[in-house]
């Protein structure tokens, strides 16, 4: 698909999702009058009584009507319509008025409010009170705690945050991190089609390489790009954080960070099995399955399972897994919870470097084209990472409404590295590359900790929500390097009639034998004050790092160095929270990140240092289920590594990025069967100090981004039933870090198409189709050396049987 018709599809995608978000920004909504309600879950029954006392109205009950059903609860400022929709959400059951104030429930048209209760048509999130790392229903998140490290409202944090649910990705179809943010502003991920480590991502400008950017369950998810990876099955959210956050995490990037919320067990019980099958000879089996484990309801289990075989779009590159993760949580009573995470995940891909030349892909070549499963390594090579995780999330609740909440985690990371690559990117004869060898392997531990207290009080007409914590990390790795080559005759690769085969030679000495450990030290304190309408976030913490480094380095030189750095970092957010749902925000945060680097005389070099300008408006409009966030922000960040232009081969601290812009996003459930979500990010990027690259865009960055998703359900009629989604996104041209080779901009189109099986009498089963760049548009993104771009991820569909019971 051309641009011009791509670009023209989004738009008018784009323009039908902005005039069904304006429906929710009407004056008579602005009206609607609203009133503060505090109702913890419960059954259906005792918690609309308590709702329709609060409220001051009349409510019938039946009591047919509401046996065996739970409700979320209420937490927050709503009006009559919106609390009724949120604690009758996944019922079966809605409210209808008989006047003078007085309601009455009755089932909903087509749906089941029959005695018999089926926990298949009961949304289980709708059966919880939501949280801030719990199941949300739909797509609309209302609560986090990546913002605070509290739980605490989305429009109360001074801060842009997104939220992708657990019923968004099953609906959009995600397979991979990269899929699930893929619709989130400010966000940019490499498609690495082949490739090896976690995901590479981009935020807000600026890379967060080596997990900087990414954390599960509330700790970092690593400290190495090649210790681990993720598997999205397992997940429950992602809740992104955009700019600095460093007062609540330490050492990070500068653009913000993405938590990852593991599936855990839940009062509802569970029970889904699905099996896929697709392009690239997928095969795939998911188990997911969760229950209460005693006759007292103390003690919940759940288990998620992955099995993969499959290809990928590159030759002799495969993606391979097996994820096992086992949770149990135990409640002895009211104050305590005790929850274990495990996790055992196994991934075998390809090992070879595909950064393929400009020339030939982007730019015109006598050769032609060269094909994107062009396998740019040597056939042996491979990447093959078992990393297993064992953690527990422990909360105690005092008499007194305060909290001590503890998070612990320990990794191991086994990882098997033969990786295979262009010695330079492309020969003078413009068709071949030399292909070198290097075998890696590795070995790590990761502890994590974290622990704090935190509580409500008032000081007169002030509302305090206190947090005071000290977190802690040590990281430990063992890694060997051993330089090679193919056999002569196939030490050259022909890229476009490429020739596979031959042994390895290695050679002597070790490129490297080292020994590294990393340990982190920090203590915080933020402080949630509230008057009337205002929100005040203010919050500071110091870190303390050590870096070890020591070993060898072919064989003779020795390496010994230590860095020790700390920081103090901070924010200060304020918003006000209209009674009509809008709530403007505006908030400065710093954040830190340790530079291992050293100058010409060995001087290690100071950490960098980023800084955050932040104002927006999130609305939430009162009797709907949506959510829209418009934020603009200015970000720098310094003391950033360049090039010394009087020492070859050393760098210098003098470097700054600064990164201006704005961020628009959207999501709304219109309807029970329409769901949709909108958003567009105008990143303006620039190196505004550097020996070799000012004024230069960084590498891999877009001027514009934007997507747009709509999904319906048809839940009557012949096609009952039946579901369908389809997005777009658009995204902007990038450039290398030389800015002498372009990526062009691009549009992909996505789509999904489900059916549910139950009408046609296989109660609890689903079939499912989901297309991602469906039109199999060719794209490029800048890659990892001069003159050199990644191939973007071609088409890919899935079909996925599935059935719950």
């Amino acid at each position: 698909m051309g641009f011009s018709s791509g670009y023209s599809s989004l738009a008018c995608a784009v323009r039908g999702a902005t005039l069904a978000l304006s429906v929710l920004v009407s004056p008579a909504l602005l009206a609607a009058p609203t009133q503060h309600f505090s109702i913890p879950a419960g059954p259906l029954g005792q918690v609309l009584s308590n709702f329709a006392a609060k409220a001051g109205i009349n409510l019938a009950i039946d009591p047919s009507l509401v046996q065996g059903r739970k409700s979320p609860g209420l937490e927050g400022d709503v009006a009559l319509a919106s609390g009724f929709a949120r604690l009758l959400s996944g019922s079966g059951l809605r409210e209808a008025s008989r006047g003078d104030g007085v309601y009455v429930l009755e089932p909903v048209p087509g749906g089941d409010a029959s005695i018999e209760i089926d926990p298949i048509q009961i949304n289980a999130t709708s059966q919880l009170q939501e949280n801030g790392t719990g199941p949300v229903a739909g797509y609309v998140a209302l609560r986090t705690t990546v913002g605070t490290k509290t739980d605490t409202p989305i429009n109360e944090v001074p801060q842009s945050i997104s939220v992708i649910t657990r019923d968004e990705m099953d609906q959009r179809g995600v397979q991979d991190f990269n899929s699930a943010v893929a619709y989130t502003p400010g966000i940019r991920v490499l498609d690495y089609a082949g490739g090896q480590g976690a995901p590479d991502i981009f935020m807000r400008g600026f890379r967060a390489f080596n997990l900087f950017g990414i954390y599960q369950d509330g700790l970092r998810s690593g400290f190495n790009q090649y210790d681990t990876n993720f598997e999205t099955f397992g997940l429950e959210r992602l809740d992104v954080i955009k700019g600095p956050a460093s007062v609540l995490f330490g050492q990070m990037a500068p653009g913000g960070v993405v938590n990852m919320t593991s599936k855990r067990p839940q009062e509802t019980p569970i029970h889904h099995v699905e099996v896929q099958g697709g392009s690239f000879e997928r095969r795939q089996f998911g188990l997911d399955i969760g229950d209460q484990l005693d006759s007292v309801g103390t003690l919940f289990g759940r288990i998620v399972m992955v099995q993969r075989d499959s290809d990928t779009q590159v030759d002799h590159s495969p993606d391979d897994r097996t994820y096992i993760a086992p949770s149990l949580t135990w409640k002895p009573d009211d104050a305590n919870t005790l929850t274990l995470l495990t996790s055992y995940n196994k991934s075998k891909t390809g090992g070879s470097e595909q950064s393929f030349p400009a020339i030939g892909t982007v730019l015109k070549s006598p050769n032609g084209h060269i094909n994107s499963d062009i396998n740019l390594g040597w056939r042996g090579s491979y990447y093959h990472v078992e990393t297993t995780s064992v953690g527990s999330i422990f909360e105690h609740q005092f008499d007194n409404g305060w909290k001590f909440q503890q998070n612990l985690r320990y990794m191991h990371s086994k990882v098997g590295y033969l990786s295979s690559g262009p010695d330079v990117v492309l020969n003078d004869d413009g068709r071949t590359q030399d292909v070198g060898l290097q075998y890696r392997p590795k070995n790590s531990d990761t502890f994590m900790a974290d622990n704090n207290l935190q509580g409500s009080f008032n000081t007169g007409a002030i509302d305090h929500t206190l947090i005071a914590g000290i977190d802690y990390s040590h990281y430990k790795a063992k890694e060997s390097r051993r330089n090679g080559d193919p056999d002569p005759d196939f030490e050259m690769l022909d890229l476009y009639q490429p020739v596979y085969g031959g042994r390895a030679i290695w050679y002597d000495p070790l490129q490297r034998d080292t020994r590294s450990k990393m340990q982190q030290v920090g203590a915080y304190v933020q402080d949630q004050i509230k008057l009337d309408r205002w929100a005040l976030t203010i919050g500071g913490r110091e870190d303390w790092v050590t870096a070890h480094e020591q070993g060898l380095y072919f064989g003779t030189q020795n390496n010994d160095t230590q860095q020790r750095d700390h920081k103090l970092t901070g924010r200060i957010g304020l918003a006000y929270l209209f009674d009509n749902g809008v709530t403007p925000y505006a908030s400065y945060s710093t954040s830190f990140q340790p530079n291992p680097d050293t100058d010409v005389s060995g001087a290690m070099f100071k950490p960098t240092e980023g800084k955050q300008y932040e104002v927006g408006i999130k609305y939430q409009p009162p009797g709907y289920n949506s959510s829209v966030t418009v934020s603009a922000f200015d970000l720098t960040q310094k003391n950033v590594t360049t090039t010394d232009p009087l020492n070859s081969g050393f760098s210098v601290q003098s470097g700054e990025v600064r990164s201006r812009g704005v961020e628009v996003e959207g999501k709304a459930s219109l309807t029970s069967n329409l769901n949709v979500l909108a958003s567009y990010a105008y990143t303006d990027a620039e190196i505004t100090e550097d020996s070799r690259y000012k004024g230069n865009t960084p590498r891999a960055i877009p001027r514009n981004t934007a997507g747009v998703w709509l999904d319906y359900t048809i839940d009557a009629g012949v096609f009952d039933g039946l579901g369908a989604g389809v997005g777009q996104r658009y995204m902007g041209s990038s450039q290398n870090i030389q800015n002498t080779v372009k990526a062009p901009h691009y549009t992909l189109t996505d789509a999904t198409l489900r059916y549910d099986l139950g009408k046609v009498g296989l109660k609890g089963s689903k079939i499912s189709i989901t297309g991602t760049n469906l039109f199999e548009k060719h794209y490029f993104e800048p890659g990892f050396y001069e003159d050199s771009v990644l191939y973007g991820s071609r088409r890919n569909v899935i079909a996925t049987l599935s059935h719950d019971w």
